[in-house]
């Protein structure tokens, strides 16, 4: 008697195990592909701000040496600054003119003609006026492309992701009176003059592939859609730090009063991509150290400290919470502001 055939089929188990393996390797896909967005974004984003750098080599070889701004206006305050004994100095930004024709500002974000003074970049309802923020800038002949102007990591509507270090074309730190005025006393306290800290041209900047040109920002500070001014942190070392050896004067190297910190802070789109060019054209990639550093600046939980951010100094209990500051202060003008070496715990 012929036995009826039986029909093969899969048990529970064997669908289960079937469905675990494609699950894990749509999985392994997925990741994979992030992992080839971010870098194609990143190598995107280095791009940009290597044309950003090179614009401005450009533009000083067109210019006797001298940069373009890094400020997104002229400077607010006196066109003159005089610095006391032991570093008497006197500095004279942007030639003491006040014009914003004469300052050259790498953007136009401020312009005659604008009612109440409104900046190029925040009038929503006007493309064509945000454009000519861009535009109108000192660097554009050289890059030729708005677009070189905004990150591919950038989630906002911003037109401009990039801000210049004030440290690099300035006559004092963001041609600001206020930081240049109140940190000269350390400056000074370690054998630094305040005609050091001129960048205004090239020959100026000592170590050029060692300082930091441009950077991704996110600045909240004004509230708006536009990063206002060039990229400052504080690059005295706090109160209490131990001072290195070979300190010109160990005694006053952590006496720094009011501390800022994070004057600006990087843009935290990606916290493994905080891209920035150097002076040269060379471009690097940083990964924060300190992933609770994003939230304690930017939150949530709440809306964080937000810019000025003097966050606590580096312990086992807490973790590294000055590393990251350290990363940048470290390339802001090599060469002239001390380094901080080495990194002692209590940082």
């Amino acid at each position: 008697m012929t036995q009826p055939s039986r029909r093969g089929g899969f048990t529970v188990t064997e669908l289960l195990v079937v469905v675990g393996i494609i699950a894990l390797l749509l999985a392994l896909v997925l990741v994979s592909f992030h992992k080839a967005r971010v870098m194609a974004r990143t190598t995107s984003c280095l791009s940009n701000q290597r044309q950003i750098s090179l614009a401005q080599s450009n533009y000083a070889t067109d210019n006797g040496g001298a940069y373009a701004s890094p400020r997104t206006s002229i400077p607010t305050m006196s066109m003159t600054m005089t610095f006391n004994s032991p570093c008497d100095d006197r500095l004279l930004i942007n030639n003491a003119n006040a014009n914003n024709a004469s300052y050259h500002t790498w953007t136009a974000s401020y312009g005659a003609g604008l009612v109440g003074g409104i900046e190029y970049e925040f009038n929503v309802n006007s493309p064509n006026v945000l454009a000519k923020a861009i535009s109108g800038g000192k660097l554009y002949p050289y890059i030729g492309s708005t677009q070189v102007y905004r990150s591919p990591f950038d989630t906002t509507k911003r037109i401009r992701s990039y801000s210049l270090s004030g440290f690099v074309g300035t006559t004092t730190a963001g041609d600001n009176s206020n930081f240049g005025l109140s940190w000269q006393t350390w400056f000074c306290s370690q054998g630094v003059r305040a005609s050091e800290l001129v960048t205004t041209h090239t020959n100026r900047v000592r170590f050029p592939s060692q300082t930091l040109m441009s950077i991704v920002e996110d600045d909240p500070t004004n509230g708006l859609t536009y990063n206002e001014q060039s990229w400052m942190i504080d690059p005295r070392p706090p109160a209490g730090t131990p001072a290195p050896p070979g300190a010109v004067n160990p005694g006053a190297w952590g006496s720094s009063a009011g501390w800022l910190g994070w004057i600006d802070s990087p843009a935290f789109w990606q916290t493994d991509a905080i891209t920035y060019s150097y002076c040269d054209g060379s471009t690097e990639s940083y990964a924060m150290v300190n992933k609770n550093l994003v939230t304690a600046i930017q939150g949530p939980p709440g809306a964080g400290y937000g810019p000025y951010y003097p966050q606590p100094a580096d312990n086992i209990a807490s973790g590294p919470w000055r590393r990251d500051w350290i990363h940048f202060r470290d390339r802001l003008l090599p060469g002239v502001i001390p380094p901080i070496v080495p990194r002692y715990q209590s940082q």
